[in-house]
C-alpha cells in the first residue's frame, strides 16, 4: 500500500524551488514528478503551464492554481557591488528593507547568493524622510562584494531572479495547524491539487477528462490561465487561489469575516457561475466539509478572471485559501484549510457528472 501524502510535505518540496515568475523551471519538475503519479499523461506547454490530466471522458473540466511567485529581478550592478533591482509581481515595498534574499545565479537548488536588502539607516535620514517607507528604487541588495566585477565573478548579471530568504516553518513551538513561509501565493493551491489527486485515487468520475494545470505568469496578468484555457477549451474550470484572512489591523468586515482554519472559501459574484458555486456548496455541507463565502463584485484578480471568458466562456468558480500577509516575505496559512480544499475539490469532481450544469439553456424557440 502506497503511504499517503502529507500535506506539509509536498508544500515543503513545492517551495524548496525557487519560482519567480518566468523562472519557475525548478519547481516545474517537483510538480511534474507529482502529477506522474497519479495522471495519465503530463504535459509542459509553450509558456510553461504543466498539465495533468486524468480520463478520456467527454466533458474537459479545469483546475487551475498558479505556482509562480513574486519576487525581484537584478537590473543593474553598481561599481561598489551593490545590486539594483525591481520587483516582478506586485511587493509591499514597506516589508522589504532589511530583509534576507537568495540571488538566484545558477539553475541549481545550491545556485545562489546570500545577500540583504539595504538602503540608508534611519538614524542617518532626514526627519522627513524617517516618515514614510523606503522606496524600492532606494534600496540596494548587498552580497557582500567590493565591485561590479567582484559580482560578475559570482555569476550576477541583469536578469537573475531573486527570492526571499526564509522557508516554510510551523507557527509556535511547530506542532500546530499555522505554518509560516514566502509565497504561499499561490503553491499552497498547487499542494493541494496535488492531494486532491490522490484523494480521486487516479480515476476520473465517469464523462469526464480532468486537467489539473499549474498554471504560470498569474503574478504579472494571468497569462498562463489565458493560454491553457484557450488550449485545453474547458467545459467547467475552477480556480484555486489565496484570499486575505482576518489579521492584525485587518477587520472582519473588509475581509468578509474569512478566518484561517475554518475552510475553504466559496466565491460568488459576477466572475463566477452561480450554479456551480451552489453545487460546491451543496457537496461541502453533504460531505462535512467546512466552508466559508466570500463575496467579489467585480474582477476577482485570480485566474477565474481569465478563465471564465476564454474562448465562448466557460462555467467557471473560484476556491480560495484563507491567508494572512499576502504579497510579504513571511504569509501564513493553515494546514487543514489546504486539506479540505483537496477534499472540496475531489469531492466536486465526482458530483459534476450528476450536475445540471449547462453553457447554453434554452428558453424559448418558435414553433
Amino acid at each position: 500500500m502506497v503511504e499517503a501524502l502529507e500535506i506539509y510535505e509536498i508544500l515543503r518540496d513545492l517551495m524548496e524551488a525557487p519560482a519567480v515568475t518566468g523562472f519557475e523551471d525548478q519547481r516545474r519538475q517537483r510538480i511534474i514528478e507529482y502529477y506522474k503519479r497519479f495522471c495519465d499523461s503530463v504535459s509542459v506547454d509553450v509558456i510553461g503551464n504543466v498539465i495533468g490530466t486524468l480520463g478520456e471522458g467527454d466533458r474537459a473540466v479545469m483546475i487551475a492554481g498558479h505556482y509562480d511567485q513574486i519576487g525581484f529581478m537584478v537590473r543593474y550592478i553598481d561599481d561598489k557591488g551593490y545590486i539594483h533591482f525591481s520587483p516582478v509581481g506586485g511587493w509591499d515595498q514597506r516589508v522589504v528593507y532589511g530583509i534576507r534574499v537568495r540571488v538566484w545565479v545558477g539553475d541549481g537548488l545550491d545556485d545562489y547568493l546570500i545577500g540583504v536588502v539595504g538602503a540608508k539607516p534611519a538614524h542617518l535620514a532626514e526627519p522627513k524622510e524617517r516618515e514614510k517607507a523606503v522606496e524600492l528604487k532606494d534600496m540596494r541588495i548587498d552580497i557582500g562584494v567590493h565591485s561590479r566585477e567582484e559580482a560578475e565573478k559570482l555569476g550576477v548579471k541583469p536578469g537573475c531572479p531573486i527570492t526571499p530568504d526564509s522557508t516554510l516553518t510551523r507557527l509556535g513551538k511547530g506542532d500546530g495547524d499555522l505554518v509560516v513561509g514566502p509565497a504561499f501565493d499561490d503553491v499552497c493551491a498547487v499542494a493541494s491539487m496535488i492531494k486532491a489527486l490522490e484523494l480521486l485515487d487516479g480515476k476520473a468520475p465517469e464523462g469526464l477528462k480532468i486537467h489539473m494545470v499549474a498554471t504560470v505568469q498569474e503574478e504579472i496578468g494571468l497569462r498562463g490561465a489565458t493560454v491553457s484555457g484557450y488550449n485545453l477549451k474547458p467545459w467547467c474550470a475552477i480556480a484555486c487561489d489565496v484570499t486575505h484572512a482576518v489579521a492584525p489591523g485587518v477587520d472582519a468586515e473588509r475581509v468578509g469575516g474569512v478566518e484561517l482554519g475554518k475552510g475553504p472559501v466559496i466565491a460568488v459574484g459576477a466572475n463566477f457561475t452561480r450554479p456551480l458555486w451552489e453545487l460546491m456548496m451543496k457537496v461541502a455541507e453533504e460531505r462535512g466539509i467546512p466552508y466559508q463565502r466570500e463575496g467579489i463584485p467585480g474582477r476577482s484578480g485570480t485566474d477565474a478572471w481569465a478563465l471564465q471568458v476564454v474562448r465562448g466562456g466557460t462555467i467557471t468558480g473560484l476556491i480560495s485559501i484563507p491567508n494572512r500577509y499576502m504579497h510579504t516575505p513571511n504569509e501564513v496559512i493553515s494546514l487543514s484549510d489546504l486539506e479540505n480544499v483537496a477534499k472540496l475539490m475531489a469531492e466536486t469532481l465526482k458530483a459534476l457528472p450528476d450536475s445540471d450544469l449547462r453553457h447554453i439553456v434554452e428558453v424559448y424557440k418558435r414553433d
